[in-house]
């Protein structure tokens, strides 16, 4: 009996684009969640045994920790002020995942136009790695399956 194996969280970017191009980029996500943000509304008729439901797409968003291991980490985050501030408000973020499947199927999800909210960083001890953690939503997430070259 042969057992699949499981596919691991190691292909994850952040990318600062302007212009079209990618300017920076970070790639020390050590934990990453999202989640597909669906509203689910619900109603009753008169004449009706049930209620009617229907969802709706209300973006996408989740969460990250990073690890501080180049000061490109803080030129990202003056980049996201920037752009806050209208400073620079043509800045785009995106983030990028590739799942990478052992029978060599992938599947590349990039979040495109992310805003991001607060950006606790947490120095637990001296003892310990600077961690970030990063909060995000957008509209629009492309899928890109068996696409990588």
């Amino acid at each position: 009996m042969s057992i699949d194996q499981r596919i691991k969280g190691q292909e994850i970017s952040l990318r600062v684009i302007s212009g079209g191009q990618v300017v920076s980029e970070v790639n020390s996500v050590s934990a990453f969640n999202e989640a597909v943000a669906l509203a689910l509304k619900e109603a009753g008729y008169l004449g009706e045994l049930v209620n009617r439901f229907d969802e709706i797409l209300d973006g996408y968003g989740g969460d990250m920790d990073m690890n501080v291991t180049r000061a490109s980490w803080l030129n990202f985050q003056l980049a996201v002020e920037a752009r806050a501030r209208r400073e620079q408000p043509d800045l785009k973020f995106n983030v990028v995942r590739a799942d990478l499947y052992p029978n060599g199927d992938n599947a590349t999800f990039t979040y495109r136009d992310v805003h991001f909210g607060p950006m606790p960083t947490n120095i637990p001890s001296r003892g310990d790695y600077v961690k970030v953690h990063l909060e995000f939503k957008c509209s629009e997430r492309a899928v890109a399956i068996n696409a990588l070259p």
